[in-house]
């Protein structure tokens, strides 16, 4: 799906406030505005008019920022579009607006399509040996745990001494996304094992299904190999839930003064 098909699902190319915005034209920025004051009951300035596509890395979206509240849902559910939403047929935000611009719909439809033709490569460790250092030192810098401790899992998945698993997510050479399956994840509930650990992505990648793709990955991978079900310590809510996981209780992590949620995927 290319990135000026809007997150409702509108084609960015042919939206007055886009091609000002792209050619600089301040009279279509003030005619949009007076036709969009009058359209959202609230008054819009021409400087208002300043969008590069509400789903372009580093966009300006200063209208859709602060009015538009289908683009405030998806963002916040971790949706791409909507599009991805199990509740979009039901939904009072885009349901309304698709009655009036059903066009806007089909186009997400055919985004669904075309968003299975993977932009990113997912690879297993075991795929790519050769990103054993780079993932270490990659996960090290966002988890700040030993690059060791990475190496020392790593190896032991690389040898076939365990099942236990890295997965990255690659766009060209460079890591953009990554988890890994341990025995336990620095908690109390040594019961609960094993845990899918150091789930990343990184910032600029967001919202595009990356870590989904991910934990599906690592799910299935594991079930093909006899092991389930998969444990996973989180501060987040409603995140994981998309993906088939279930809270099941809290647990203490080594050294926090706080409680932790533990997920579970059967």
């Amino acid at each position: 799906m290319r990135q000026s098909i809007a997150i409702c699902g509108l084609d960015c190319e042919k939206c007055d406030a886009y091609i000002a915005t792209k050619d600089n034209d301040r009279v279509l920025r003030e005619k949009t505005a007076r036709f969009w004051s009058e359209l959202n009951h609230a008054p819009i300035l021409p400087e208002q008019i300043n969008c590069d596509g509400c789903r372009m890395d580093g966009a300006k979206t200063v209208f859709c920022s602060s009015f538009c509240e289908i683009r405030k849902c998806a963002l916040a559910k971790g949706f791409e579009t909507c599009g991805d939403c199990t509740e979009k047929d039901t939904c009072s935000k885009v349901g309304v607006f698709w009655q009036n611009n059903p066009q806007a719909k089909k186009n997400l439809e055919v985004g669904i399509y075309y968003k299975r033709e993977k932009r990113y490569q997912y690879v297993t460790l075991r795929d790519r040996p050769d990103l054993k250092d780079a993932a270490a030192t990659w996960f090290h810098g966002k988890w700040n745990v030993p690059k060791e401790a990475y190496l020392e899992c790593m190896e032991a998945y690389l040898n076939h001494e365990t099942e236990y698993g890295w997965y990255l997510c690659l766009d060209g050479s460079r890591i953009i996304g990554g988890m890994g399956v341990i025995e336990n994840d620095f908690h109390d509930r040594k019961d609960l094992s094993p845990n899918v650990c150091a789930v990343y992505t990184e910032v600029e990648y967001r919202c595009q299904g990356i870590a989904g793709e991910l934990l599906d990955m690592v799910v299935e991978d594991m079930r093909s190999k006899g092991i389930t079900p998969l444990y996973l310590v989180t501060n987040h809510t409603g995140f994981y839930e998309r993906y088939g996981w279930e809270f099941l209780c809290l647990v203490q992590g080594d050294g926090e003064p706080e409680m932790s949620r533990m997920y579970i995927h059967k």
